[in-house]
């Protein structure tokens, strides 16, 4: 009996090591300035083209960033993505707004090969900007 059950344990095991492991991870990580000065605080996101999940990310001091897929699992998904930055209020007293190219009309779009990846941004602030 003990035999038997030996391989339906590692017939089991074979079945689960054959299923499919899901989207192909990387790590994705850089920096964010602001007219060449370091961005704190700033959100970013890169949304893979396909319409999948999005990794995010925010700014340390120094404008650096690490992307993050799910909780505990660092990196985005391999592919094409549109890049979004912005800052929150929530986050960063009196922001700076960022030019819609690099927020909510972004046209900033980058490539998440295999292994590791670094993008660094360097944002400009709206134009025509209401000052409050």
């Amino acid at each position: 009996m003990s035999y038997r059950r030996t391989i339906v344990v590692a017939f089991l095991l074979l079945i689960a090591g054959c299923e499919k492991s899901g989207a192909q991870i990387a790590p994705v990580h850089g920096r964010v300035t602001l007219d060449g000065q370091p961005l704190a605080g700033a959100d970013i996101q890169f949304q893979p083209v396909d319409s999948q999940r999005s990794s995010t990310g925010r700014t340390g001091a120094e404008g650096q960033y690490q992307l993050m897929y799910k909780r505990g699992q660092p990196g985005a998904i391999v592919g094409q993505h549109r890049v979004r930055i912005w800052v929150s209020h929530e986050v960063v007293p009196n922001p700076p707004v960022i030019a819609k190219q690099f927020d909510a009309e972004s046209t900033l779009t980058r490539e998440v090969k295999p292994g590791d990846n670094e993008y660094d941004f360097d944002v400009t602030k709206e134009k025509n900007a209401a000052k409050k």
